[in-house]
């Protein structure tokens, strides 16, 4: 638990405040207490105690480390200093009382003695005693902390979480980590799992870390860290994988947009030389495509040649057979004497085969015998 530290108004009549009193006139240049007690304020100074040896030279050279002026057992040491003597003393958390601020706020605030109020004295305590704590705290464990943050901080974001998701992103993969803000089970039992140290300590997130709140861990963060750090070894493997999985998977996934890349370039090049192939081809097809037209031009005009040549031939046929017909039909007799074109040539070569052949004709016979013959016909 947290050591309660209050301001009292005024040293009272039990044993440690009157011996305090004796001690504080004795350093003083006032003979009597309330006059000497005015001499007195705090440096801002203040050491915790642990253990012998480790103390800073300014409690160690009181003589009496672990113990207030007045005698008494005590954890905090604040430095105390007389402004008129510049004598310097220790004194434990019960006797960092109002009288040693007041001189502090008269100056700080500019104000009259006797309009301090018990509220600003708690407002001064409240912010200079969390410093002190804060300040002694680092001055004991600050560099051993700073060690040891240093060699967990990324080991605790991939262990100490509840979740963790594989994340990708642009080319590559990362860890999705949601750190763990509470703790599970009960500190040194089987099955423990600590919140995050980072989350507690300084994550920006965290509007309630104890770098702001506090300015110094407090023992659960600090029992956390020393068990964390001595168990690192333990955890650096699932580290360790979680780092391989993660460039795995990047790895692979590099590999496969490579390939994609150079599938879709080869692809491109591939169509390039087709467009070049097609371009350098264009002329070589248009004269091919000119070629193609005159020989079936040329085709057509054999074969409107040899048609005319067989229309001709069938209608200078002369045939007993056609004349009745024509005189059955009432139409001209026809051959290929006049002037015709290939199309009249060719209708007029297919009626005379059907007359020839005794075939009826029909209608639409009749009418382009009329349209081809009805200029010639006499009648």
């Amino acid at each position: 638990m947290e050591e309660m530290i209050e301001a009292k108004r005024d040293l009272g009549e039990g044993r440690w405040d009157k011996i305090l009193k004796r001690k504080m006139v004795e350093l003083s240049f006032a003979d009597t207490y309330e006059e000497a007690k005015d001499e007195w304020e705090t440096t801002g100074k203040v050491y915790k105690h642990s253990h012998y040896g480790n103390q800073p030279d300014w409690v160690r050279d009181t003589g009496h480390t672990g113990y207030c002026l007045c005698g008494r057992n005590i954890a905090y040491h604040f430095q105390v200093e007389n402004t008129v003597t510049g004598v310097k003393e220790v004194v434990g958390s019960d006797h960092i009382g109002a009288y040693l601020i007041i001189r502090q706020l008269i100056s700080n605030l500019n104000i009259k003695k006797e309009d301090i109020t018990e509220a600003m004295i708690k407002d001064w305590l409240d912010s200079r005693i969390q410093t002190m704590k804060s300040n002694a705290w680092w001055e004991e464990n600050g560099e051993h902390f700073n060690e040891m943050f240093e060699a967990i901080q990324t080991l605790d974001g991939a262990i100490n979480i509840k979740e963790k998701n594989l994340i990708r992103r642009s080319e590559g993969y990362f860890w999705d980590y949601t750190l763990k803000t509470r703790a599970t089970g009960k500190f040194g039992d089987y099955g423990y799992q600590m919140a995050s140290i980072v989350w507690r300590w300084n994550h920006a997130d965290n509007q309630k870390n104890q770098l702001l709140k506090y300015g110094y861990p407090n023992a659960r963060l600090w029992a956390d860290l020393n068990l964390f750090y001595a168990l690192r070894h333990t955890h650096q493997p699932k580290l360790e994988q979680d780092v391989k999985t993660v460039n795995d998977y990047t790895s692979n996934l590099r590999r496969q947009l490579k390939e994609k890349k150079e599938k879709a370039e080869a692809l491109r090049v591939k169509r390039e030389l087709a467009r070049l192939k097609w371009e350098a081809g264009a002329e070589e097809r248009r004269i091919q495509e000119k070629e193609r037209i005159a020989n079936e031009l040329a085709q057509r005009e054999r074969r409107r040649l040899r048609q005319e040549k067989r229309a001709k031939e069938i209608l200078e046929n002369q045939s007993d057979v056609f004349v009745e017909m024509c005189d059955y039909y009432g139409i001209p007799q026809f051959s290929s004497s006049n002037e015709y074109t290939s199309y009249e040539l060719r209708s007029l070569a297919v009626i005379k085969e059907i007359i020839i052949t005794g075939k009826e004709l029909s209608s639409s016979h009749l009418h382009t015998l009329k349209n081809i013959l009805g200029g010639n016909n006499d009648e």
